[in-house]
This record gives structure tokens, C-alpha cells and sequence, in this order.
């Protein structure tokens, strides 16, 4: 196993704020990438994330950073890539256009054989999960 890691960043059509109430809220997460995660909730410093077949894998909640925008987590184990111990964080800043930028990178171990593959799948996730969030924030504005 091997360290590795993975990064998407993307300028969305939002505000910060309105970017950070969706990440900062910490639950709800079904509701911006629903393609993958069917259903959460959160127990303390725990998210419990529900995917297809009703599997729920752990989240370990690091840090919830208001001022600066900056969610981390860590799920040690997971049934949906060959990765372990991946470390997540998703930091929203404002881009030059005075709307959200959010970066969302990850940490993690990885076979070398494996490591392309868990790349493409996280990069996948964290462009749907992005874009998602830009989805949601519309949503509700014209709701």
C-alpha cells in the first residue's frame, strides 16, 4: 500500500455561504451526491452514509471550521473502493467573480494497481458532488 491522493476544484454558480450551508451542514449529503450516497445521518462525531443495497459505511467527523469553510473527515474502511484510511476536505473560498470555489481532496492508501482507478472514481465523485452542491443551492433559490 501506498500513499496517494486526489483533488477536484471547481468555481460553482453560488456564493460561498450558500456553498458552505450545504457542506458545513455536515447531513444532507444524499441530497448533493445522491448517485452514490442513498441516505445519512449523523451520531456524534460519526456521518453514517447509506449506499445502494443499504450498506452504511463510517465517517469520522475531524473538523466542522465555520470561519474558514473547511469540512474534514476520515472514513477508515469502505465497501466502494480499493482504498483504506482515505481523509477527506472540502474548503470553500471565493473566486475572483465573488462566487464559490470549492476544492475537495482526498487522502489515501492504495495497492499501486489500484491507485488509477480509486483516482478516476474520486475524481468522478468529486465532480458529481460539486456540481451537485451548485444544483441543490439552484434548486433553492427558484423553490
Amino acid at each position: 500500500m501506498k500513499k496517494s491522493e486526489q483533488t477536484v476544484e471547481l468555481n460553482i454558480n453560488a456564493t460561498p455561504e450558500a456553498a458552505w450551508e450545504v457542506i458545513g451542514a455536515v447531513t444532507g449529503v444524499e441530497k448533493w451526491l445522491g448517485a452514490m450516497i442513498k441516505g445519512s445521518r449523523v451520531e456524534g462525531q460519526n456521518r453514517f452514509c447509506t449506499i445502494d443495497g443499504g450498506v452504511e459505511f463510517r465517517e469520522d467527523i475531524l473538523k466542522i471550521d465555520n470561519e474558514n469553510m473547511e469540512f474534514k473527515y476520515g472514513i477508515p474502511e469502505q465497501p466502494m473502493m480499493p482504498v483504506d484510511n482515505i481523509i477527506g476536505s472540502m474548503k470553500v473560498s471565493k473566486g475572483t467573480d465573488g462566487k464559490a470555489v470549492v476544492r475537495w481532496h482526498w487522502t489515501f492508501d492504495v495497492a499501486e494497481e489500484n491507485e488509477a482507478q480509486a483516482k478516476e472514481m474520486l475524481a468522478g465523485a468529486g465532480n458529481v458532488g460539486i456540481k451537485g452542491i451548485e444544483e441543490l443551492i439552484a434548486s433553492q433559490v427558484t423553490a
